[in-house]
């Protein structure tokens, strides 16, 4: 069971058991393989399609599976009291909705990447819509590997979101999906002005990068309230840490 929340500068003395749904995909092998290697995690199941589900001992549920496995992965962590990371896109309205009947018990986390440096092009998207005004024409290019079915990506869509609430104009035909080889993830975000342009770009080379920031994101989950919690919340927290530190 859950311990109860904690404020976030807490560090719990044992490590975090956690339980990963969409175990043999390639985030599901990347996700065991972080939690392998780190001192402050140990995997307590790996479930795929079928398998059995832990009925206790769990910290935290991590989802990165498809919609009907996000369902599952809502269910145990409801059933458990743990909270959720969901890393999977493309999920249903249904699935959201009951994503957000379970914050109400647990806290909840939906982020389509995982990565550090998304959260802050999200911010430096955020910061740059705002600054060069609406007169700047802007567009998005996304590149992922040749099995990622959704285009445009999840990071894309959140990305897309990030300028239009910032008061940027980001049109659907503005949003370009490439499918090439095996490339992890390449977002570039173009703003076009007169005479000049200004362009934000994040690479991930390496598919363990979003597992290791899934927990990071999951020890910060944890000390969490129920709730829907956000990537930005987190960048807050972390912003907040490093000014306690100058």
């Amino acid at each position: 069971m859950l311990n109860a929340p904690q404020p976030t500068s807490d560090r719990h003395a044992s490590p975090m058991r956690v339980m990963v749904f969409g175990a043999r995909g390639r985030m599901g092998q990347a996700l065991q393989k972080a939690i392998a290697d780190s001192s402050s995690c140990t995997l307590v199941a790996a479930v795929g399609r079928g398998d059995q589900v832990p009925t206790s001992g769990v910290d935290l549920v991590i989802d990165f599976s498809s919609d009907e496995g996000a369902k599952s992965a809502l269910a145990a962590s409801e059933r458990l009291s743990a909270p959720l990371l969901v890393g999977t896109t493309a999920l249903s309205q249904h699935t959201l909705e009951a994503l957000q009947r379970v914050a109400s018990r647990v806290p909840v986390m939906v982020t389509s990447n995982a990565s550090l440096g998304v959260a802050v092009l999200h911010r430096m998207a955020d910061l740059a819509t705002r600054v060069l005004g609406p007169n700047w024409r802007v567009e998005m290019t996304e590149t992922h590997h040749t099995k990622k079915l959704d285009a445009p990506s999840g990071t894309a869509l959140a990305l897309a979101q990030t300028v239009r609430s910032a008061g940027g104009a980001l049109p659907a035909n503005a949003i370009r999906s490439i499918r090439q080889g095996d490339v992890v993830g390449h977002h570039r975000i173009d703003f076009h002005g007169e005479g000049e342009s200004v362009t934000l770009e994040h690479h991930a080379h390496d598919r363990s990068l979003f597992a290791r920031g899934a927990l990071q994101l999951g020890l910060w989950l944890r000390a969490q309230r129920p709730g829907m919690h956000t990537m930005q919340q987190w960048l807050e927290d972390r912003l907040r840490a490093a000014g306690s530190n100058t």
